[in-house]
């Protein structure tokens, strides 16, 4: 059975005695809002339900930030980040803390949304947004582990429409797995070292991935300025 938590978009069971869920408040206000992720997470793990309303209210827009570059119907980002919440919720008891509960968390909403990209492969995969995105052109070359402010989103130095038409256009047609690191790390502002343990593999092949990213999307961009 499951019980409707107020102010949160999942539907969660009643804890684990059976009593119904306490009531939602913002983590600013929480007695839990100062405690850390993993203290929290223990105790949801144990079925309070406040306290995984605490990890929701922290996580919810970043998990809605990242779904919402992985795929271009926006219309399914809340369907798919209350999915990936009820997974996290499902999951917290096997969850040991051997990563960070971010990490673990951002695995979760990285795999729901490939699940979710898998029955609609004949949509686009990664909607970028030229307003919240940090970070400039100069992605393109970054360096190896470049933090995103230093060079990570191709919007920044972008003025025209037409050229963060051509940007977008080069970043949907990168290979799944490109496009996620480069969510990861180019708009999430991840590290190659937090994104091998998001995605499980290792920080060369993640290095790799950017590298043949940023190469691709480059000349792609060349291609359709001579072009245009």
């Amino acid at each position: 059975m499951t019980r409707a938590l107020p102010a949160l978009p999942v539907a969660l069971p009643a804890s684990a005695n059976g009593a119904a869920p306490a009531r939602s408040v913002p983590d600013s206000e929480s007695p839990l809002g100062s405690s850390s992720d993993s203290a929290v997470a223990a105790r949801a793990a144990r079925g309070d339900v406040a306290a995984f309303g605490v990890l929701v209210e922290r996580y919810q827009r970043p998990m809605a930030a990242l779904v919402s570059r992985m795929t271009a119907n926006q219309d399914d980002v809340d369907d798919i980040v209350q999915e990936l919440f009820i997974r996290a919720w499902k999951g917290l008891p096997r969850f040991r803390g051997d990563a960070q509960f971010s990490t673990w968390l951002y695995r979760i909403a990285v795999n729901t949304a490939l699940k979710h990209r898998s029955h609609r492969r004949s949509e686009a995969a990664l909607s970028l947004s030229a307003e919240d995105a940090p970070g400039g052109m100069e992605a393109l070359s970054a360096p190896k582990d470049a933090p995103a402010h230093q060079g990570g989103d191709p919007y920044r130095a972008v003025e025209s429409q037409e050229q963060k038409t051509r940007i977008r256009g080069a970043v949907l047609s990168l290979p799944e797995k490109q496009r996620v690191v480069v969510a990861l790390h180019y708009f999430e502002g991840q590290s190659c070292e937090e994104i091998s343990e998001v995605i499980g593999c290792s920080v060369g092949t993640v290095w790799s991935r950017l590298h043949y990213a940023c190469k691709r999307l480059k000349g792609l961009l060349e291609t359709s300025e001579v072009g245009g």
